[in-house]
């Protein structure tokens, strides 16, 4: 029923990692917006962490590596990442879990992309999440147990590391339905901007690694970005703080992101 639509989605999501000089430092999903293959994904993908900080999204050290099934791994920087918004009853501004990548040269590819939407999906709507979680490349860790030593196979783990799990698996989507959602809005008069996204949850597990991923509607529109899962007590009487996974995944709608354009555009 949904084959063309898994399809369109398996060629616009991107695996995506990041290092610091050698060492990766973080690792998610995220997917093509346009044909030039501006990307978006979770703020925290870029980082390695939340909440989002300048000192990590301007380190000149970082390096970000996008990876499209069947497109060479390519170079990215950020256009933006986090978005803060102030609203009323909150003691402090609210910062949006979401990035906006380009890549870093120019390219001549035409990349596969997804027609995003700023409005938020409705309470109780079906929706697809898709990603590259943990649980899909926990298939390949075989990797990890190859001799260093066996021609190819160092060349074989550089490129698993930069994301060509993309090419072999591509990304796990799974069914889901909106099963809570509230909506934030925020103005600035002095701009003439409004901001209204939407926080919601959706009543499907996707785990670490999909985080960026897109939340897709039945239309084929991205209604939003996956930015974490949702976690429950699990108290024991020797571990008081004991979480685990709760089944479902916290998403974020792309309300911000007209603005955003709008701000880095001069506000015009």
């Amino acid at each position: 029923m949904y084959t063309d639509l898994y399809k369109k989605i398996n060629k616009a999501c991107c695996f995506i990692t990041v290092f610091l000089g050698d060492e990766k430092i973080s690792e998610g999903t995220g997917f093509s917006l346009n044909e030039q293959g501006q990307v978006v994904t979770a703020g925290h993908v870029i980082t390695g962490r939340f909440p989002l900080l300048k000192k990590d999204i301007e380190d000149p050290n970082v390096k970000i590596f996008v990876k499209f099934p069947d497109i060479a791994v390519l170079e990215y920087k950020v256009v933006f990442c986090g978005f803060n918004i102030e609203c009323e009853g909150f003691n402090e501004e609210l910062q949006l879990d979401i990035s906006v990548i380009h890549p870093k040269q120019e390219t001549h590819e035409t990349f596969p992309y997804l027609i995003t939407t700023s409005g938020s999906p409705d309470l109780g709507e079906e929706v697809f999440l898709a990603g590259y979680p943990e649980e899909l490349v926990m298939s390949f860790d075989f990797a990890n147990l190859m001799k260093e030593d066996i021609k190819g196979v160092k060349e074989f783990k550089e490129a698993m590391n930069k994301g060509f799990i993309a090419d072999m698996m591509g990304p796990l989507i799974k069914r889901s339905v909106v099963g809570n959602l509230r909506k934030l809005v925020s103005r600035n008069d002095a701009l003439g901007l409004s901001v209204e996204t939407a926080s919601f949850y959706a009543d499907n597990g996707m785990h670490s690694g999909a985080s960026g991923g897109p939340v897709i509607n039945r239309n084929g529109e991205v209604v939003g970005v996956i930015t974490q899962r949702s976690v429950t007590s699990a108290s024991q009487s020797n571990d008081t703080s004991l979480k685990v996974p709760a089944g479902s995944t916290i998403c974020l709608s792309l309300g911000c992101l007209p603005v955003a354009n709008q701000i880095l555009n001069g506000g015009s």
